[in-house]
């Protein structure tokens, strides 16, 4: 049997929880104190560990992108909404080539601690990082302005599309988003968060599809309404 455990920060868990979600072929899966716990047989040992390096290469990049530029831009003088979109859109970009740097780094030979890792592992990735977030500080991204939304509408285009069209409606208590074949998207309850209206915006941000179509007439304010349009530009059309 082939065991191994994963151990991140307090704040982190439901990243670990995702995984546990989705890993297959497992005898045992668990977590406590921080700590998820996984165990197979020799026989799915190969199979488990490159499905682990690949989940783990990829909550290791959200996390630790994320912390990052919150950490390290400062802007407190631009509204939530933009700011938490500048955020996801520094998350996402280039976010398969950090996903394989990061895969290409893991061994899984001994138990890991992510933040031991993402220290003393990462250091070239932490530098490519720091190198855009230089850029998005000399772009003037400290206080709002057509510059900001220029350089967030740069950052959706360059995202790699996940969906070609996006179809939004409302239940009469959170969004339900589908794709293009009509099939609900699963969002790891995303948008069911106390301000769903930012966590649509940076959903969609992290789909980057190249149709947004509402089909509930005022589910959201009018400024979120305002604020997607600026950042998606015509492919949002209003199906009502």
């Amino acid at each position: 049997m082939w065991e191994f455990n994963v151990t991140c920060e307090e704040g982190d868990v439901k990243y670990l929880s995702y995984v546990k979600d989705n890993l297959e072929n497992c005898l045992v899966l668990s977590i406590f104190n921080n700590t998820l716990s996984v165990a197979c047989s020799n026989e799915n040992k190969v199979k488990v560990k490159k499905q682990l390096k690949s989940l783990l290469s990829e909550i290791i990049v959200l996390i630790y992108k994320e912390k990052f530029f919150i950490t390290n831009l400062n802007l407190t003088m631009i509204s939530k909404e933009y700011s938490e979109a500048l955020i996801k859109c520094l998350v996402m970009f280039d976010y398969e080539d950090d996903i394989y740097y990061v895969f290409s780094k893991l061994e899984l030979e001994y138990n890991l601690i992510l933040s031991s890792f993402y220290n003393f592992k990462l250091k070239a990735l932490k530098q490519k990082w720091s190198e855009i977030k230089n850029i998005a500080s000399n772009s003037g991204v400290n206080y709002e302005s057509e510059t900001l939304i220029e350089l967030i509408r740069f950052l959706i285009d360059s995202i790699t599309p996940k969906r070609q069209a996006i179809n939004i409606y409302y239940n009469g208590e959170t969004f339900v988003l589908k794709d293009e074949n009509n099939l609900i998207i699963k969002l790891n309850n995303a948008l069911n968060k106390s301000n769903m209206e930012i966590n649509l915006i940076t959903t969609l941000i992290s789909l980057a599809p190249k149709i947004i179509n509402f089909h509930c007439l005022g589910c959201v304010s009018e400024n979120t309404f305002k604020i997607l349009s600026y950042l998606f530009n015509k492919k949002i059309n209003l199906l009502v």
